[in-house]
C-alpha cells in the first residue's frame, strides 16, 4: 500500500540493516553445522519466508519468526550468553552475540522485549573446556527507531524437536539518538540507508524542506532590513541526510526553532525520494514542544513512493499538529 502511515504515541518497528540469509561465521566451511538450521526449522514446523524487515533486532544469517517466543518446554538451557556490554545505542551494527547451551541444543530463539518476532540461530562449534555443550556466535544490530529506556533481550535454547528451554535473559539499556534543543522540533527517523527527506509546512504555507531549509522571509526589497540575526527566527532544517544516496548514516533529520515558533496548525510530511537500491525503509515523525513529545506517526517507504516529483508538497502526510 502506497505511503501506508501509522499514527503512534511512541516510535515503532523498525529495521536496521536488511537481514540476508546467510551462513553465520561461525558455520562457514563446516557442511554437518550448516544443517543445523534446517533441522531446528524443520521442528518448528517450517522456515518463515519474512524476512524481518519490520523487526526492532536484526541477526545476521537467522531465520525470522513472526510472534513471541516458543514456550519452554522442559528443553535445553542456555548455560551463559553476553554482549560487548548492557548499554547499546539505537542503530547500533554488529554486536557478537555469544553464548554457550546445554548438551543437545540443535539453536536457540532470539528476541528483544516489545519486538514483532524472534530469530533462530543454528548452534556453531563445541564449547572449548566442555566439547558436549554447543555455543552460539553471531553478529546481532538494533533498530534506528528504538526509543531510549530498558530493554530485554532473551535468548532461549532448542532441541532437535523444536523443544525450548527456560529463556536467559540480558537486561538492555537503550540509548536512542540525541534530538535537538528547541522550542518546536520536528524529527524524522528511518532505518535503511535511503533517501528520506522530511517536508514541515508552517502555519503561514513556508515549506521547510532540502531546497528551502529556514521558514524565515526576508523583507521585500524597498522595506526596511531585519536585524543582522532575524534568520534565527526561523524554523531550520539541520541537514539533508544521505542526499542523492550520498549515505551519511544519519538517517535522521530535525526541523528546529530555537525561539517561540508562530502558533497555528503544522503539517509534516515525508518524502522517498530514492530507496537506493533497498526494498523498503520504515520511518518514524515526531513533533516536541519544549523537548516534550506531541504528535508522532511511522510509515513505510516502498519504491511506489519514490515516483513522482520531489518538489514542494512531495511525499505523504505523516500528520498534522496545533501549536499554541
Amino acid at each position: 500500500m502506497r505511503g501506508a502511515v501509522h499514527r503512534a504515541p511512541c516510535a515503532v518497528p523498525y529495521t536496521a540493516h536488511l537481514a540476508r540469509c546467510r551462513t553465520p561465521r561461525t558455520l562457514r566451511g563446516a557442511r554437518h553445522r550448516a544443517a543445523a538450521l534446517l533441522v531446528v526449522l524443520a521442528a518448528c514446523d517450517a522456515a518463515s519466508s519474512d524476512p524481518g524487515y519490520g523487526a526492532l533486532l536484526q541477526i545476521e544469517g537467522a531465520q525470522f519468526e513472526a510472534g513471541e517466543l516458543p514456550a519452554a518446554a522442559g528443553g535445553p538451557e542456555v548455560v551463559d550468553a553476553f554482549l560487548p556490554g548492557n548499554v547499546v545505542f539505537a542503530g547500533e551494527v554488529g554486536l557478537r552475540l555469544q553464548g554457550v547451551l546445554e548438551p543437545g541444543a540443535n539453536g536457540v530463539a532470539v528476541q528483544l522485549e516489545g519486538d514483532v518476532g524472534y530469530w533462530i540461530v543454528p548452534s556453531g562449534i563445541p564449547d572449548v573446556f566442555d566439547p558436549t555443550r554447543p555455543t552460539i556466535d553471531v553478529d546481532v544490530s538494533f533498530a534506528r527507531l528504538l526509543e531510549s529506556g530498558a530493554r530485554a533481550l532473551r535468548v532461549e535454547a532448542l532441541d532437535v524437536d523444536g523443544r525450548a528451554g527456560e529463556p536467559r535473559v540480558l537486561d538492555l539499556d537503550v540509548q536512542a539518538a540525541e534530538v535537538p534543543e528547541g522550542t518546536l522540533v520536528f524529527t524524522l527517523r528511518w532505518d535503511s540507508p535511503t533517501d528520506l527527506d522530511l517536508h514541515v509546512i508552517t502555519p503561514d504555507g513556508i515549506e521547510v524542506w532540502s531546497r528551502n531549509i529556514n521558514s524565515y522571509v526576508p523583507p521585500a526589497p524597498g522595506q526596511p532590513p531585519d536585524p543582522p540575526d532575524a534568520w534565527m527566527a526561523g524554523g531550520i532544517l539541520d541537514v539533508d541526510s544521505n542526499a542523492s544516496c550520498m549515505i551519511d548514516g544519519r538517517e535522521h533529520e530535525n526541523v528546529v526553532w530555537t525561539i517561540d515558533p508562530p502558533p497555528g496548525r503544522y503539517v509534516v510530511r515525508v518524502d522517498a525520494f530514492s530507496l537506493c537500491g533497498e526494498p523498503a525503509a520504515r520511518w518514524v515523525a515526531e513533533a516536541r514542544i519544549d523537548g516534550e513529545v506531541v504528535e508522532a506517526a511511522s510509515g513505510m517507504a516502498t519504491f511506489e513512493d519514490t515516483r513522482g516529483a520531489h518538489d514542494e508538497g512531495a511525499g505523504v502526510l505523516a500528520f498534522e499538529v496545533e501549536v499554541p
